[in-house]
C-alpha cells in the first residue's frame, strides 16, 4: 500500500512538473514571437488553454481569424489562414502549409521544433535563442 501511495503521489509530482514546463516554455515562445504586441490574440482549439497559457497579454478569441495565432492540439478543419502553433508531433504534417511549429512531448522530454519555410510565410522572427530549433519543412 506504501509503495502504491508513493507511485501516486510520484506521478502527480512528475505531471505537475511537466505541466508546467510546457507553461513557461509555451508563453516563452509566444511572448518572443509576439514581443512588440501589447497584447497577443490567441485562438485554441482545447478547451485546456488556460491552464497551458498565463500572462496577461494573453486573449483568447473565439474565432480563429481574430487571433494572431492559433494553437491546435487536436486536428479540425480551420479555414483561417493564421499562423498555427501545434501540441503534437503528428499535427506538423496535417497543417504542414501552416504550421510555424510546435511543443510536444516525446519519452517523458519537451521537444519544441520550427518550420522555416511557414515562419517566412508569416514573416516571424524568432529570437536567436531559439535558432537551433528551426528545420526545413518536412
Amino acid at each position: 500500500m506504501k509503495k502504491l501511495m508513493f507511485f501516486i503521489l510520484l506521478s502527480i509530482f512528475a505531471f505537475g512538473s511537466m505541466q508546467e514546463i510546457e507553461q513557461k516554455i509555451c508563453n516563452k515562445i509566444l511572448l518572443s514571437i509576439f514581443k512588440e504586441k501589447r497584447f497577443i490574440k490567441v485562438w485554441y482549439n482545447s478547451k485546456n488553454h488556460y491552464k497551458n497559457l498565463k500572462d496577461k497579454k494573453f486573449l483568447f478569441v473565439e474565432i480563429p481569424d481574430q487571433a494572431d495565432i492559433l494553437i491546435v492540439d487536436h486536428y479540425e478543419e480551420i479555414l483561417a489562414d493564421k499562423p498555427i502553433f501545434v501540441k503534437k508531433y503528428h499535427l506538423l504534417r496535417k497543417y504542414k502549409n501552416r504550421a510555424i511549429g510546435g511543443f510536444y512531448w516525446q519519452k517523458g522530454r519537451p521537444n519544441i521544433i520550427f518550420l522555416k519555410s511557414n515562419l517566412q510565410k508569416y514573416n516571424i522572427k524568432l529570437p536567436d535563442e531559439f535558432s537551433r530549433y528551426v528545420e526545413e519543412n518536412r
